[in-house]
């Protein structure tokens, strides 16, 4: 992905561009990434990795003493350019890295707060020796880094600090209890103790004279105030403007623009907002018959922009994919949640920047509604009781089901590392324990955007920006600060966005979007007729064709593909000496979940297998192996043997 590395300390000072280079070249996975390094004092090289389109400069800007790299954007700061152009400080047109550099040099490095984007920002001061990192208030750059024996690192990918030899690969075993159990890690936490995630609206300060590292947090989602006086009809009114400002800021005059397109609201919304400004390209992947590719292809038809389809034939196509996943995500995303992976090489040809509909659902409320009427969610009666709701809705909501609470036991135990048992409960204790300032009515909807969506769901922005540019319309500051304004009674509700959706084209509003034929229309009435004739054209087809098969509900049968196309690869991950000699899970305990999913008598059983499949692949590639691309292949290997066969 995309990012700023960096390598700083007096112990680095004989060896520091040696370390970079190599660093960005364990960083560089396809051929169009472009890496360059600068040694800009004896204990400090910085290097950036971008893929070609957005930030083109990869070398440092300088005024006097300051040295700065910027991947990422900034949005909406027209008025703070003006101000800076008067004032001689920035010339017009200037790259939004030279803005950076501008504000740095008159405001100081904590100016970049200000700021509204999508960024990583580091600054060198050669006065002070200090480096300062800032990223944008959501962290939709991931950036790594570890301070150890002397030595300050940063990376936008794990694999960059492994390539440092005195930053030691300690496995944190609270990482793979949490992958086990909820099928992603959580807070800051990755699978090194020692190497840690860059919090969101983070100020990072390393002092390379003294080696002191300081992290200070200058936003949470806590700091948004609620206005209780806003009314549904202001409210609607507001965010059509805010998102319609969103979607402005995020395309520019000569970007191709694609939007992945699937059946629901989030990306069709996208869609009515930009399709009437310019071409675009959506994109749709899935099996044939199944409804994100019809629904897809009908929205695509009325909105009038060309749509390009990647069908999945079989399971085949995960284990194609399987190294570029596991090299991008490094592990910390499931091998079936690929699915975008695929597209990645012939999307590139089509489009420079994907608008993605990433937790539209989410931002605009309405899919956390699904919660509403759940008093323990919203309004548990005590610290334990809410702390036990989120347990299980990690461990069993918010992805596939995964383990029970018996089967975690017995995994654990017997011959696994009883160790594991409680480590899960107890780290999402602690992070919940830094909530509870929060107010009832949101404190569950910020875990979950804080939590779930930016360490699991973010990885497909991650792997994305692999091939091109991902802007995230939804996460919007000016957005999500009014969204979460909002009185709760409007804000929990689908209004807001069939609101935005209808508003703008009512004709995409009209097509359903779950899977009961529901249209998303803001006209209940209209909506229902709707739905309700199209239920009676299937069931009037059904009825003169015996030969019609009612659309498929998921883009991709991943428990099909495990028990068939996959099973041979899956056993020789789960049963390889290599996995049960590293402890952690019972081996008898993993066969009887095997073979129950095998079996196919029980519906979604694969949440309970597939984070142990996922845990051994990071053993292979990231803990035997050093992240390199031979590593991770290495780690595959077997499953390029399995899919040749």
């Amino acid at each position: 992905m995309s990012g700023i590395f960096a390598i700083a300390g007096h112990r680095t000072s004989r060896d520091a561009g040696r370390l970079a280079a190599c660093m960005g070249e364990r960083m560089r996975h396809l051929p169009h990434q472009r890496v360059a390094t600068t040694t800009v004092a004896p204990e400090l090289t910085v290097g950036r990795i971008a893929g070609g389109y957005l930030n083109p400069e990869v070398d440092v800007l300088r005024r006097g003493e300051i040295a700065v790299w910027m991947v990422g954007e900034f949005y909406h700061q027209e008025s703070l350019r003006r101000e800076l152009e008067r004032t001689g400080c920035l010339e017009h047109a200037a790259s939004d890295a030279a803005l950076a550099l501008a504000v740095v040099a008159r405001d100081g490095a904590t100016g970049l707060t200000r700021l509204d984007g999508a960024f990583v920002v580091v600054v060198w001061d050669a006065l002070s020796g200090e480096l300062v990192i800032v990223n944008d208030r959501f962290g939709l750059y991931p950036h790594y880094y570890a301070h150890s024996n002397g030595v300050f690192v940063v990376a936008p990918e794990l694999k960059g600090l492994l390539a440092i030899p005195t930053i030691p690969k300690q496995i944190d075993l609270t990482a793979i209890a949490e992958f086990t159990r909820f099928q992603q890690l959580l807070g800051e936490r990755t699978w090194f103790s020692n190497i840690r995630l860059l919090p969101p609206a983070s100020v990072v300060r390393y002092h390379s004279h003294s080696d002191r590292l300081e992290l200070t947090r200058y936003w949470d989602w806590g700091a948004i105030e609620t206005d209780p006086h806003i009314t549904t009809p202001e409210a609607i009114e507001e965010v059509i403007r805010l998102f319609d400002r969103a979607i402005r800021a995020r395309v520019a005059v000569t970007d191709r623009v694609g939007v992945y397109l699937s059946g629901g609201m989030d990306s069709r919304t996208i869609l009515a907002y930009v399709s009437n400004e310019r071409p675009v390209t959506a994109i749709t992947f899935g099996q044939a018959n199944c409804r994100d590719v019809l629904l897809a292809r009908e929205v695509a038809r009325i909105a009038g922009v060309r749509h390009e389809w990647f069908p999945f034939h079989n399971g085949r196509w995960v284990l194609d994919n399987l190294p570029l996943h596991l090299t991008l995500t490094e592990g910390m995303h499931s091998f079936i949640h690929q699915h975008g992976v695929s597209t990645l090489g012939r999307a590139r040809d089509w489009i420079d920047v994907n608008l993605s509909g990433w937790e539209g659902g989410t931002i605009m409320s309405g899919s956390m509604s699904d919660y509403e009427r759940d008093p323990w969610f919203r309004a548990a009666p005590d610290e334990a009781t809410f702390v036990a709701r989120m347990y299980d809705a990690f461990c069993r909501e918010f992805s596939w089901p995964g383990l029970s609470h018996e089967q975690a036991y017995s995994l654990f135990h017997g011959g696994g590392n009883p160790a594991l048992y409680d480590l899960a409960f107890e780290s999402l204790q602690a992070e919940l324990a830094q909530t509870r300032a929060y107010t009832s009515d949101r404190r569950a909807d910020y875990i979950y955007l804080h939590q779930h969506t930016r360490r699991a769901d973010g990885n497909q922005i991650v792997f994305g920006r692999a091939a091109f540019e991902v802007r995230t319309p939804y996460f919007d500051q000016d957005l999500v600060s009014f969204l979460y304004s909002l009185p709760a009674h409007v804000r929990h509700q689908w209004t807001l966005h069939r609101a935005l959706l209808t508003r703008r084209n009512g004709r995409l509003a009209l097509v359903p979007y779950d899977y009961y034929d529901a249209a998303p229309h803001e006209r209940r009435m209209l909506a229902f007729a709707q739905t309700k004739a199209r239920r009676a054209r299937r069931r009037l087809r059904s009825f003169l064709d015996a030969r019609y098969q009612p659309a498929a509900t998921l883009y991709a049968d991943y428990e099909h593909y495990l028990r068939t196309d996959l099973r041979a690869w899956v056993e020789s991950v789960l049963f390889d000496a290599r996995a049960q000699e590293r402890g952690f899970f019972d081996p008898a305990t993993v066969r009887e979940l095997w073979a129950r999913h095998c079996s196919g008598e029980e519906l979604e059983t694969m949440g309970s297998i597939v984070p142990l499949v996922n845990v051994e692949l990071v053993m292979r590639a990231f803990v035997d192996g050093d992240g390199s691309s031979a590593a991770v292949q290495a780690a595959c290997a077997t499953t390029a043997l399995v899919g040749a066969a």
